[in-house]
């Protein structure tokens, strides 16, 4: 029986450790450095064999989806402990969503991949990610509980959508950043009577 959690246990710490090879790798060599890679290098980054990588992850396409998926976990969990108690949901919203732009772009190895070269390679990774999209859909359904599962998961990737667009063409400034945010993303997520 005690063997069924160990293993588990050293799976999960196993999967953190070659995601954590992978973060150093962006800091090391940026994601132009990284994408093209293999999975030795990979490995040899990880301190594991071959074998070993790839019974995590099958291929760069899942170990990428995977460390996009930790990392925005990660963000989210940070910005929602540490957001404000406003009495204005709109406003505690606005707020989340400014703090997840600062803290992506004040952590070095998540603020690599914004880079305006780098634009493609976040969309797809965006998109394919169900990770970030259940995040997504479970961000919106705690904001909107009016919403079904589907409506839930197009305003998850529409917010996904906007963030990932902000961080690869930021505006000019954070006033009118936070303008577009509040004028064009604010209001799906707070106003009821908005069908999506």
């Amino acid at each position: 029986m005690s063997g069924d959690w160990l293993a588990g246990q050293r799976t999960e710490l196993a999967a953190e450790r070659i995601l954590d090879a992978v973060r150093g790798l962006f800091l090391e060599r940026g994601v132009e450095g990284v994408t093209g890679i293999g999975m030795a290098e990979v490995a040899a980054a990880a301190g594991c064999s071959r074998a070993t990588l790839y019974r995590y992850f099958p291929n760069r396409q899942e170990l990428f989806v995977a460390f996009a998926g930790r990392e925005a976990r990660r963000v989210v969990a940070r910005v929602w402990r540490d957001r404000a108690a406003a009495t204005d949901p709109a406003t505690a919203l606005l707020d989340t969503l400014t703090a997840i732009l600062a803290e992506v772009r004040e952590t070095p190895h998540l603020a690599v991949w914004f880079r305006p070269v780098n634009a493609g390679v976040v969309a797809q990774l965006a998109d394919s990610s169900t990770v970030v999209e259940e995040l997504a859909r479970d961000f919106v359904a705690a904001l909107r509980p009016d919403l079904d599962a589907p409506a839930a998961r197009r305003l998850g990737r529409w917010t996904v959508r906007a963030v990932v667009s902000l961080l690869t063409m930021p505006a000019p400034d954070a006033d009118e950043e936070r303008e577009m945010l509040r004028a064009f993303v604010v209001p799906f997520l707070v106003d009821e009577h908005i069908a999506v």
